[in-house]
């Protein structure tokens, strides 16, 4: 059995595109009921009309068996998912499927995937009526929708998604409580000097430290950074030698570039806060030095002066070096990098035993699935199947051995998942649940898993 199925032809983005079915008022205005249509090749507005016709169909069809809406429809050569985020707008995705041995693609991934770009559309523009509301007719939606899923779809990599963009977590990073109140201190210092602060929220490299906001607003903005924001601008690697020689200079990724010009950032919608159903309207500054990145969220209906900033960016410029510091001093003598489930490291465990953690109260996530050699992509389909099977459930305990004569483990204990993958041909039951066991009290010795 191979270990990796890398060299498989990749499925790609066919179409992603939006409608909401009561914009068509009489036949012939069928085009008016499409929001937004991107597609991988240059098709007719005939062919779009079409396309969306079907699924509206399929839609209808399906509901009258079924108080579920419909999810998903596979053919031989494709997979499209379905995905309602408000009454009356749909969102379908398609995605092409090479050949039979193709790498495995899920439903549930590609549906998180979609649910995903919808958040973050939302936590920017605000919800599709909300949108539709605030223009000054259909047609100014349309525009909006554009700007944001054009340059979006491109970083979707739907050829390379994985059991990680179905948990859609976060990663946190574990420190000591004398760091962690460091960190907290300089974050209540930073909104007491600056009363227009609404909320922060603190990343060392790619690993979130401190948030004011909800979970769904936490997840979404966590997302943007490390998947949208520092891939296009920041690079970590060799830091730590660059700021031991260099004086650290501190930049804005989103908010002031020039004082002189004007204040430029980006207005942000979130749940957080939120009143009547109203999403809380905040400007986002977004500022890095060395491997600390600081988000500020600005009460958006205060009028804030050039000076304000120049202070804002003078205490920054200060005090986020001295932090840098004090977090690196705790982090960089363990690379292994424990992620916020218990203040030791990641223990090291065999080449042939990988694990996914997954904490759906928090959104917390640990795994060793991208370690060397590479998993088949046939376990990431049994993972995603278990997870979609045990969600719901408070407890279970599930042990499958694979026709690769592999194991795979999936506990899980109010809210939190762990699955756990043993490679090694010829393990014995007894032998896989004694590794299990091993590992769940290893890294989990003050959750539920430790008494499994």
């Amino acid at each position: 059995c191979e270990m990796s199925d890398r060299s498989l032809p990749r499925p790609t983005l066919y179409n992603l595109f939006i409608f909401n079915p009561t914009l068509c008022k009489k036949e012939g205005q069928e085009n008016e009921k499409i929001l937004y249509y991107h597609c991988s090749e240059k098709i007719s507005l005939s062919s779009k009309v079409r396309q969306v016709g079907l699924c509206e169909g399929l839609i209808n069809f399906t509901s009258k068996f079924s108080s579920t809406p419909c999810q998903a429809l596979h053919t031989t050569r494709t997979r499209q998912v379905y995905y309602d985020p408000e009454p009356d707008f749909w969102m379908i995705m398609t995605v092409r499927i090479p050949d039979k041995g193709c790498r495995f693609v899920s439903n549930l991934t590609l549906r998180s995937i979609l649910k995903m770009s919808y958040d973050l559309f939302t936590i920017f523009y605000g919800t599709f009526s909300y949108a539709m509301k605030t223009a000054t007719s259909v047609d100014g939606i349309r525009p909006r929708l554009s700007r944001f899923f054009d340059p979006y779809q491109t970083t979707m990599r739907i050829e390379e998604s994985e059991i990680l963009d179905h948990v859609a977590g976060v990663k946190f990073l574990s420190l000591d409580s004398n760091t962690y109140l460091s960190c907290q201190r300089f974050l209540s210092c930073v909104k007491d000097r600056h009363p227009p602060v609404l909320y922060t929220f603190l990343v060392y490299k790619d690993k979130l430290v401190y948030s004011d906001l909800n979970k769904h607003d936490t997840n979404v903005l966590y997302h943007y950074l490390v998947k949208i924001l520092f891939p296009a601008q920041l690079d970590f690697s060799g830091i730590e030698l660059i700021s031991k020689t260099l004086q650290s200079i501190g930049r804005y990724l989103n908010g002031p570039q020039n004082f002189d010009e004007g204040i430029k950032a980006s207005r942000l919608h979130l749940r957080t806060g939120s009143k009547d159903g109203n999403l809380t309207q905040v400007f986002l500054l977004v500022y890095n030095n060395l491997n600390v990145t600081v988000c500020l969220m600005i009460d958006a209906t205060m009028s804030c002066t050039k000076n304000f900033y120049k202070a804002l960016d003078s205490f920054l410029s200060s005090n986020v070096p001295p932090l840098d510091d004090i977090i690196s001093r705790q982090v960089l003598p363990r690379q292994s990098g424990s992620l916020a489930v218990t203040p030791s490291s990641v223990p090291m465990v065999s080449d042939n035993i990988r694990y996914l953690f997954f904490n759906y109260d928090n959104l917390a996530y640990i795994t060793t699935l991208h370690h060397p050699p590479h998993i088949a992509t046939v376990f990431t389909r049994i993972v995603c199947e278990l997870a979609s099977e045990i969600r719901y459930k408070r407890s279970t305990d599930v042990l499958i051995k694979t026709n690769h004569d592999m194991w795979i483990s999936a506990q899980k204990s109010s809210g939190r998942f762990l699955f756990t993958l043993i490679l090694q041909k010829n393990t014995s039951i007894i032998t896989v649940v004694e590794e299990v066991k091993k590992l769940s009290q290893q890294l989990f010795s003050k959750s539920y898993f430790a008494s499994v």
